[in-house]
């Protein structure tokens, strides 16, 4: 069960490595929209969609490559969002990942506790998978509102 539950963590992994390597790649070849904007909008889409076949599955198997594949895919947009706040930031680059990595953490918090929460409330897992889901599509959408061009003025 050991190697079982390391596999999301490891394709988490996968996903930071290939996320910058190929945003970076995609920036050098068609610009910082297509190189930053749309695979972490893609990303976060594509996790969203593997959180709502996790919910269908019923084999354990099912449920555990699902997940795997939903952390990998989800943590593509990781390298991307850090390098969007240097992007956009600039000299203030440190302010805004600041920023980001707080609403980060607090809707992390939010999300552990209201997530248990939801589960006894409903008595079911696929309630709060869904709110995640739904809540990775509008992320996925309002990344697509950053213009990884335009610099941050504060």
């Amino acid at each position: 069960m050991g190697s079982v539950a390391a596999l999301p963590f490891f394709m988490s992994m996968l996903g930071n490595l290939i996320g910058g390597t190929l945003s970076d790649r995609l920036v050098v070849r068609y610009g910082k929209r297509r190189g930053r904007v749309y695979p972490a909008a893609l990303s976060l889409a594509a996790s969203a969609a593997l959180l709502l076949a996790m919910t269908a599955a019923h084999r354990k198997t099912s449920i555990v490559v699902l997940s795997s594949l939903g952390f990998g895919v989800a943590d593509l947009m990781l390298p991307i969002a850090w390098a969007v706040c240097l992007d956009i930031g600039r000299a203030n680059a440190g302010l805004v990942t600041g920023a980001m990595n707080t609403a980060g953490q607090l809707g992390g918090f939010v999300c552990s506790v209201g997530f248990g929460y939801a589960v006894t409330a409903t008595g079911s897992y696929n309630v709060p998978v869904w709110v995640i889901a739904a809540l990775l599509m509008t992320s996925a959408y309002l990344f697509t509102r950053i213009d990884p061009e335009e610099t941050l003025e504060l």
